[in-house]
């Protein structure tokens, strides 16, 4: 049932969704190609993770699990961010905040060791990150709406984060195809497999955001204001 989930629906929607923001990547943005782009993008990421939390359950990985929520609410936000208006915040916002909330709880009990898993470490940064996020969701509340130039920002970090772990997560079954285990991969060939695709997000993303602050600040600050 697992890997039915996993090859049927996780992996496609996790597919059209890398090539769904490699044409937003390209399009001119806030043009109709980009905004269409981006609800692919938006819907099939959900699909993939609503897929593989499931299969996560399935197979008891309370780490998977924890992920897949993390990204969902990443994702969601990203969208949520760019869809609403200036000034404009609701009951979806504060939906997402006590979503990562609960989120961030059951990390620290599970990084605090109140209920025995592997790796607790890793479930102590799960929560250390949506105490951040909850702090910017608030943030956002509390003013009713960022600016134009923020909002985007906060987008593009979000789509930045998700596709990491997109990435990582089709190379993965890339290599669990060929019957290779990466846990037992030499580091150098991990390397190529982990490394370089979350390198080249991560420039990507800082690149956008260092346009938008110092280079695009003009063009972004009218962001989501009606025209006239």
């Amino acid at each position: 049932m697992k890997e039915t989930i996993v090859w049927l629906i996780h992996t496609p929607a996790g597919t059209v969704a890398l090539v769904a923001a490699f044409v937003a990547l390209f399009a001119v943005k806030g043009a109709v190609l980009h905004r269409k782009a981006g609800m692919y993008f938006t819907v099939s990421m959900l699909i993939m993770l609503v897929a593989g939390f499931v299969a996560a359950a399935i197979k008891e990985s309370v780490g998977d699990m924890l992920l897949s929520a993390v990204v969902m609410y990443t994702v969601f936000t990203a969208w949520l961010t760019v869809k609403r208006k200036i000034g404009e915040t609701g009951f979806l916002e504060i939906a997402a905040i006590t979503w990562i909330l609960a989120v961030g709880v059951i990390a620290f009990v599970l990084g605090m060791g109140l209920i025995e898993v592997g790796a607790p470490s890793i479930y102590l940064f799960w929560a250390g990150f949506a105490v951040f996020c909850a702090i910017g969701d608030l943030r956002n509340l509390r003013r009713a709406g960022l600016t134009s130039v923020q909002r985007v920002i906060r987008h593009v970090w979000r789509i930045g984060f998700s596709l990491v772990w997109t990435a990582l997560a089709l190379t993965d079954k890339i290599v669990k195809a060929q019957g290779n285990d990466p846990k037992e991969m030499p580091i150098d060939q991990l390397f190529y497999i982990v490394g370089i695709p979350t390198m080249v997000i991560l420039t990507i993303t800082m690149y956008w955001i260092i346009n938008i602050l110092y280079f695009s600040r003009k063009k972004y600050s009218r962001y989501g204001y009606p025209i006239k």
